[in-house]
């Protein structure tokens, strides 16, 4: 009885959508950052050793 409630419900369209949102945009991510070319990530690559005057991995 429980299981053909839960099959009629007009409700199951709202977790299919959820998915196909989450594959729509996951998808997205993926095609741009597998589009951009290496050089394109080098100055990111760069951020965490910028503004190191110091060196050393030493902390304060």
């Amino acid at each position: 009885m429980k299981s053909e409630l839960l099959a009629r419900s007009p409700l199951l369209i709202l977790p299919l959508c959820a998915l196909f949102l989450f594959l729509v945009v996951f998808l997205t991510v993926l095609f741009v950052t597998m589009k951009r070319r290496a050089p394109a990530y080098d100055p990111v690559a760069r951020l965490p050793f910028e503004g190191d005057e110091r060196g050393g991995g030493e902390r304060s």
